[in-house]
């Protein structure tokens, strides 16, 4: 145990932990992110009121129960910094972060009691393989290691590999996700409350469209998402 921890001593010396967004040293009380970019953290306070910017995005799109995002997303941002190396840079322990520090408001809120699973929206088995990854399977990860509640990768699909909805219109972002999700075992999801977890929510089209699956389903839906734009 002391050779281990005398090793350890020299590793962090070569090779220092770093801060997820900054890429600062972190000192010995900081934890994943510097004392600067955790207060410079945009948390949102979505969790403490049923009418909230998030719920307002999604509520017309299906029947939702309750919706919040934990972080407000802009250009330039540390949010963006720290989302752009969840997607394509495979820093999962990102999203395991900041799912886990949404989790701790979540399991506080009066409006997501008695979740019974965490789902996250699916990736396209194409663009999966081409990522090797779904960044939004870690945030799920994180959330439901603070709810104590299992998480379920395989029964919502993504049957359509639509073209990404970053440069696309209101509108047309509605068509890109219309259609294109599908449940795999309804009989799992029948009478059971389902957390839908997303990474960033924008015009809620692809979280509506996923949640209607879901509600065919015959489930209660609420929505939680790392970020809001």
């Amino acid at each position: 145990m002391q050779i281990r921890r005398h090793w350890d001593s020299f590793l962090s010396i070569l090779f220092p932990p770093l801060c997820a967004s900054c890429e600062n040293v972190l000192l010995n009380q900081e934890e994943f992110l510097c004392s600067y970019c955790q207060f410079h953290l945009p948390v949102n306070d979505h969790y403490l009121f049923a009418d909230n910017e998030a719920m307002r995005r999604v509520k017309f799109k299906a029947k939702i129960e309750s919706a919040a995002a934990f972080l407000s997303f802009s250009e330039s941002s540390l949010v963006q910094t720290l989302m752009h190396k969840l997607k394509y840079q495979n820093e999962l322990e990102i999203g395991i972060y900041l799912g886990h520090e949404f989790g701790k408001q979540l399991v506080t809120s009066p409006h997501f009691k008695n979740i019974d699973v965490v789902v996250p929206v699916p990736l396209h088995p194409k663009k999966k393989k081409s990522r090797g990854y779904n960044q939004c399977d870690s945030v799920a990860e994180g959330i439901a290691s603070v709810l104590k509640i299992p998480v379920n990768t395989v029964d919502l699909v993504r049957g359509i590999n639509n073209p990404s909805q970053t440069s696309k219109s209101r509108m047309e972002r509605y068509d890109n996700v219309e259609n294109v999700f599908s449940c795999l075992s309804p009989v799992r999801f029948n009478g059971k409350h389902v957390l839908l977890v997303d990474d960033v929510l924008t015009t809620g089209a692809t979280i509506g469209s996923a949640a209607q699956v879901l509600n065919s389903a015959g489930c209660r839906v609420s929505v939680a998402t790392l970020a809001i734009a």
